[in-house]
C-alpha cells in the first residue's frame, strides 16, 4: 500500500511539473495540484478498534496472581504458583499484549500472548507462547469472544489420534480482580479444570 501511494504521488508530481512547463502557471491551479499531491502522499490516520479498547479497559495494568494447577503425572498432588501478569497496548494500540510470569514450585514459567480484533471472525485472534511449549507458540484457529461479561476462547485439536478440547475463560472481572480458568479434556466429554489463576490488581506504591 505504501509503495502504491508513493507511485501515485510521483505520477501526480510529474503531471503538475508538465503543466508548469507548458505555461500553465496559474497560481491557484498550482496550489490545488500541490494539495492533491500532499493528500495522496499523507497516510490516513486509523484508530484502535473499540473492542481492543474494551479489552484494555478490563485488563490493562499489572496484576499479582496465584495459580492452582490440577494433579498430573509429574505432580500427583498438583501444585501452586505465584507471580504477575502485565497487560498493555501493543504497537499503535491496535493489539493487546499479555506478559505472564509464575514461579510454580521450582519452575519459573513465562508466557507472552497477543490479542487483536478480527472483524471478519467477530472475535480476538490470539497467539500464545510460553516456556513450557517446545513448539514455541500456538496460533489459535478460533477467536476469543465476549460471552456476556466473560471472555472465552475454545479450541479443538488432535493429539495421539484423539480429539481434545481446550477452553479458557476470563471471568469474575472487576476493576481490581479477575479469575482465569483453563479447562481440557477429550472432545465431547466433560472438561476438567487444569489451572485456575486468581488475579488482583497491583496498586502503585
Amino acid at each position: 500500500m505504501v509503495a502504491k501511494a508513493v507511485a501515485i504521488a510521483a505520477l501526480l508530481t510529474l503531471s503538475v511539473t508538465g503543466l508548469v512547463m507548458d505555461g500553465h502557471k496559474d497560481k491557484d491551479s498550482g496550489e490545488k495540484a500541490s494539495e492533491v499531491v500532499n493528500a495522496q502522499a499523507e497516510p490516513s490516520v486509523q484508530k484502535p478498534d473499540s473492542q481492543v479498547k474494551r479489552l484494555l479497559r478490563a485488563f490493562d495494568g499489572t496484576w499479582s496472581i496465584t495459580d492452582e494447577l490440577a494433579p498430573d503425572t509429574s505432580s500427583p498432588k498438583g501444585k501452586t504458583g505465584t507471580g504477575t501478569i502485565v497487560w498493555h497496548p501493543g504497537p499503535g494500540g491496535f493489539s493487546v499484549i499479555e506478559e505472564f510470569r509464575s514461579k510454580q514450585g521450582e519452575v519459573e514459567v513465562t508466557g507472552l500472548g497477543a490479542f487483536w480484533w478480527d472483524e471478519l471472525a467477530n472475535g480476538f485472534h490470539t497467539i500464545w507462547c510460553d516456556s513450557t511449549n517446545p513448539g514455541g507458540c500456538i496460533d489459535f484457529k478460533n477467536t476469543a469472544r465476549w460471552d456476556g461479561s466473560n471472555l472465552v476462547l475454545q479450541e479443538d485439536y488432535e493429539a495421539h489420534g484423539k480429539k481434545y478440547t481446550f477452553k479458557e475463560v476470563f471471568g469474575d472481572i472487576t476493576a481490581n480482580s479477575f479469575t482465569q480458568t483453563l479447562y481440557g479434556g477429550e472432545s465431547g466429554g466433560l472438561l476438567k479444570v487444569d489451572e485456575t489463576i486468581h488475579a488482583k490488581r497491583r496498586t502503585s506504591s
